[in-house]
C-alpha cells in the first residue's frame, strides 16, 4: 500500500514538472536593442513568429533579426570568414558550445536544388573572446573539433 501511494506521488510529480516545463518561456527573438521572450517562435523564409507568454504573436522580419533562441538551440548572426581571412556576408550560426574561453559555431552553407535548399557542407567557426580565431573546414572537422570538446560521429 505504501509503495503504490510512493509510485503514484512520484508520476504526479513528473506530471507537474512536465506541465511547468511546458510553460517556461525559454525562447526569444533579439532585434536591435530589443528583446521579446517567449513561448514557442516559428522562422519562417520572411517573418519570424514569436508566441508571447500570453498567447500573442508578434511578427519581425527576419533581416532585423540579430539572435534567437529556440528552446535548446541559440543562433546569433556572426560574419562568414572565407579561406583569405575576408568576410564574405553576414549569417545566422548555431551556437555549439564553449571551451576555455573559445566559442565554436556552426555554419551551413546551403546548396539549392530545384525544390529544396539542404545543408551541403558544415563550416565550422571559433571565436576566442568575441574576436575571429579560426575556421575548421568540412575535412578538418573530424581531426580538430575532438579538441573543443566536440564528438564527431
Amino acid at each position: 500500500m505504501k509503495r503504490s501511494i510512493v509510485v503514484i506521488i512520484l508520476i504526479l510529480l513528473c506530471i507537474g514538472m512536465k506541465v511547468i516545463a511546458e510553460t517556461e518561456n525559454d525562447c526569444y527573438v533579439k532585434v536591435g536593442d530589443k528583446v521579446y521572450f517567449g513561448k514557442d517562435i516559428k522562422v519562417g523564409l520572411v517573418h519570424t513568429e514569436i508566441v508571447l507568454p500570453d498567447g500573442t504573436v508578434t511578427e519581425v522580419r527576419n533581416r532585423d533579426v540579430t539572435a534567437y533562441r529556440h528552446h535548446n538551440k541559440m543562433y546569433m548572426i556572426l560574419p562568414v570568414i572565407c579561406d583569405r581571412n575576408d568576410t564574405i556576408c553576414l549569417a545566422m550560426m548555431e551556437y555549439i558550445t564553449t571551451r576555455k574561453g573559445y566559442n565554436v559555431f556552426r555554419y551551413c552553407c546551403p546548396y539549392t536544388d530545384e525544390i529544396y535548399v539542404t545543408c551541403k557542407k558544415n563550416f565550422y567557426f571559433v571565436y576566442k573572446q568575441g574576436k575571429f580565431y579560426r575556421r575548421i573546414n568540412p575535412e578538418d572537422a573530424e581531426a580538430q573539433l575532438p579538441a573543443f570538446g566536440i564528438k564527431v560521429i
